[in-house]
């Protein structure tokens, strides 16, 4: 069982890559299921091609199956499996005033920490009417 924000990002950490794509692109992305997709920035992803680096050191080469510049998200393909991404959650349960934490590799940076609360969910004002919770 999991007790405490240490322990919660430790598990983390493990789902979060490290995301390589041309001389400026460097960011973070999370294994977004155990087969290999990372979802990513789109920023981040520029072009067709990037590299994703594992907490473990493990490098794979990235294909960008999909971008999406106006919510800044990509999608990327490592072909890999048998990899440790972290269980998805119910987004309908997220309420003002839940506990997050975020982990990343700012700059390279890896596994940087920070923790917040949520202020809002709902529609994003210019995106649509599409939820973002």
């Amino acid at each position: 069982m999991t007790t405490g924000f240490g322990e919660i990002a430790e598990r983390l950490r493990r789902s979060t890559v490290q995301v390589r794509s041309g001389r400026r692109g460097l960011g973070s992305g999370v294994l977004w299921n155990n087969f290999g997709i990372v979802v990513t920035n789109a920023h981040v992803a520029r072009g067709g091609q990037a590299t994703v680096e594992l907490w473990d050191g493990r490098e794979f080469p990235a294909r960008v199956t999909t971008q999406d510049p106006r919510r800044d998200l990509a999608r990327l393909d490592i072909g890999a499996g048998g990899l440790e991404a972290e269980e998805l959650s119910d987004a309908e349960r997220l309420r003002p005033g839940a506990l997050l934490i975020a982990i990343g590799n700012p700059l390279g940076f890896a596994g940087a920490l920070t923790r917040g609360v949520v202020h809002a969910v709902g529609t994003a004002p210019g995106l649509g009417p599409r939820k973002w919770n």
